[in-house]
């Protein structure tokens, strides 16, 4: 109706159109948004939105490089085709997905023996009713997956997760948001078969999957990246791991608050890295946030926050050895080896990686 009362959609523009959404969003949920289209506009992602417009709706226009800085990007010519969308109901089997559901349960309480026999049910069930090209399908060998996982069967894992995303694929398309986080599962039993090589790719296949989707400032882009840094740790690759650290700490504290668990693991992650480096100061810095975080979503007595404090602890130690030994040899002590440039704001690293590489 707001866009009625505005003129024909021939008429619409950018800022219209988010005048009507801000309009919308103040009946509907009694919240004002403040942010005006000019800053909606330098922040937002134009090829995914495009995309995303071109999937609902229905069109298929030509694979160039466009221009969207300018108000008309698009010409007609650009539309090479129409195609319909179609909406319809998934037939889903009652008792395979209870079975699903239960297994899936059973798997969150960790009665993993149990999840993994009501999953295999699950899925015999599901294979004679709706076949294996179907969603339900797909999200139970992905449960298989991860219950195998957890029962140390790496090569299961593998086997069930690679089934799943080559269902996700034909049902869903190559670049579906599940995809993606498929091959990042993938990528996690990879590294736990010890395949690195293979996992980096599986994760940057995942990154790129992700971002072409959802944009790449998205919570799942900064777990990928976490895990990239957690395989290139173990490669004793800690400077590349800084740089994926403080990528993952960026998207995180954006979009998720800087007192969110997933900050401080990212924190925890990039003191692990700089005590590699024996950045002892550093790395207590970084692990201080980290403990500032938990205690406060968890209590002072929670494992992880103690856990958090006997890390602290070992790392001050460390610290001031190695600053006993550099006064005993009249050395001043460097901030860590090859990264004097660096710059670092609260406990986290900064841009100014520079001296890392």
């Amino acid at each position: 109706d707001g866009l009625d009362d505005k003129g024909p959609l021939s008429e619409l523009c950018s800022a219209t159109l988010w005048e009507s959404v801000r309009a919308e969003v103040k009946a509907c949920y009694g919240h004002e948004i403040q942010e005006g289209h000019t800053e909606v506009l330098e922040r937002l992602r134009k090829v995914t939105l495009l995309r995303a417009v071109c999937q609902r709706v229905g069109i298929q226009i030509c694979a160039r490089d466009y221009d969207l800085k300018t108000a008309a990007p698009l010409a007609a010519d650009d539309v090479l085709a129409l195609f319909p969308v179609v909406k319809s109901s998934v037939y889903v089997c009652r008792e395979g997905q209870e079975q699903l559901d239960a297994g899936q349960a059973y798997l969150q309480m960790g009665q993993l023996p149990k999840a993994y026999a009501v999953l295999h049910e699950a899925l015999s069930i599901l294979h004679q009713t709706c076949g294996p090209l179907h969603p339900k399908t797909a999200s139970c060998y992905t449960a298989l997956a991860m219950a195998s996982y957890h029962l140390s069967d790496v090569a299961g894992a593998l086997s069930y997760q690679q089934k799943g995303i080559a269902i996700l694929e034909i049902i869903a398309g190559w670049d579906d948001a599940e995809v993606a986080l498929g091959y990042g599962n993938l990528a996690l039993f990879c590294h736990c078969a010890h395949h690195n090589r293979r996992a980096l790719g599986f994760i940057r296949r995942a990154e790129y999957l992700l971002s072409l989707a959802c944009g790449p400032e998205h919570p799942d882009v900064a777990a990928l990246h976490v895990n990239t840094a957690m395989i290139l740790l173990e490669q004793q690759q800690a400077k590349a791991a800084l740089r994926y650290l403080h990528r993952a700490l960026t998207i995180n504290e954006k979009l998720l608050g800087t007192q969110h668990l997933s900050t401080a693991a990212t924190y925890h992650a990039t003191a692990v890295a700089l005590s590699m480096m024996r950045a002892w100061p550093l790395a207590v810095k970084n692990e201080q946030r980290c403990w500032d975080i938990l205690r406060l979503r968890h209590g002072a007595e929670d494992k992880r926050v103690l856990d958090s404090q006997q890390w602290i602890a070992a790392w001050q130690s460390s610290a001031k050895l190695q600053a006993q030994s550099k006064e005993e040899a009249g050395v001043a002590p460097p901030v860590a080896p090859q990264l004097q440039p660096a710059v670092f704001r609260d406990g986290g690293v900064s841009q100014a990686l520079r001296g890392a590489g």
